[in-house]
Formats: C-alpha cells, sequence, structure tokens
C-alpha cells in the first residue's frame, strides 16, 4: 500500500465519519423528543350548573347598587351642555380666544425681535476684555433679563388663556371640535 492510498483512505474515512455525525444531529433533533402528555380538560355539563345554581347570588349576581342611579355612587350621565352653551357658544369663545392670542404673539415677536437686535448691537460695540468678557457687557444685564422677564410673562398669559378654554370647555361638556 502506498503512501497516497493511506492518506486517501484516511480521508474519506474521516469524511465518511463527519457525514455520519452531521446526519446523527440532523435527526437527533427536538423531533425526537415528545411532549409531556397534557391532562384531559374539565367539562362542564348541564349537572354541574344545576349542582351550583343555588349558591348563584353568592357571586354576585343578584346585588344591586349601594346608591340609585343618578345620586353620585354610580357612573354619572354624561352632562349635556348648559343652556345657551352650545356648539355657536363654544365656537365664539374659541375666535376670541385665538383674537386674544393673536395679539399676544405680536406682542411676543415684538420682544423678541428687541431681543436680538439688542444682543446685535452689543457683540458688535463691545470689545471683549482680557478675561474674554468686557465689564460693559457685565452690567448691561439689566435691561435684557426685564425683557426676558417680559417675554416669559407673555408666552405664560397665552399659555394660560388657552389652558383656561380648554379646561372650561372640557368641564362644561363641550365637544372638541368646536373650538377649531
Amino acid at each position: 500500500m502506498s503512501c497516497r492510498t493511506v492518506v486517501h483512505s484516511r480521508a474519506l474515512g474521516l469524511l465518511a465519519a463527519v457525514g455520519l455525525a452531521t446526519a446523527r444531529l440532523a435527526t437527533a433533533g427536538p423531533a425526537d423528543e415528545t411532549p409531556p402528555p397534557r391532562a384531559p380538560a374539565r367539562v362542564y355539563t348541564n349537572e354541574d350548573l344545576d349542582r351550583v345554581h343555588p349558591f348563584a347570588h353568592e357571586t354576585g349576581v343578584r346585588s344591586v347598587p349601594a346608591v340609585p342611579a343618578g345620586e353620585g355612587g354610580a357612573a354619572p350621565a354624561p352632562r349635556e351642555p348648559k343652556r345657551g352653551r352650545g356648539e355657536d357658544f363654544w365656537r365664539n369663545e374659541a375666535r376670541r380666544v385665538r383674537e386674544r392670542l393673536a395679539d399676544l404673539a405680536a406682542q411676543r415677536d415684538a420682544l423678541r425681535a428687541e431681543i436680538a437686535e439688542r444682543e446685535s448691537e452689543r457683540r458688535s460695540t463691545l470689545r471683549p476684555s482680557r478675561g474674554g468678557r468686557s465689564a460693559a457687557s457685565l452690567s448691561a444685564g439689566s435691561p435684557d433679563a426685564r425683557l426676558h422677564a417680559r417675554l416669559a410673562s407673555l408666552e405664560r398669559r397665552m399659555r394660560d388663556l388657552e389652558d383656561d378654554l380648554l379646561e372650561r370647555a372640557r368641564r362644561e361638556g363641550a365637544l372638541p371640535g368646536w373650538l377649531r
């Protein structure tokens, strides 16, 4: 037997062994394992129901609410909008609030423009000192602080107006579409 034949036969044997191992792994998967048997499900019949029928009142079938409907204990009935507060009222109210918000938004935009203008003027006229900030820029914060406070106050008033309208409408049962 030559060296080549021995190597060739060993290689074939090794390939055959790998092929057998692969075939065993492929077939020995979860399919070989059978799931544990299930317990049979309980079947209830009319006889079972007849047997427990005398105790039905213990489950709450015949219970009644402690507070009669309409006295607040049960879920309240949906509220009707108050007299004179129908769709027309809420559409007009929403329009009035939107007009007021537009006025406040114009004031807010003017304040923002003024703040931006002052900041750009300060940047162009002030020369920074050695530390990177001039003494004038440190002391000039008070007028801008007042403008920023006015801006924050305006924005807060705008949010309060919107929130107030939404809250009043919600409490009186107005539909959300009436506020658009």
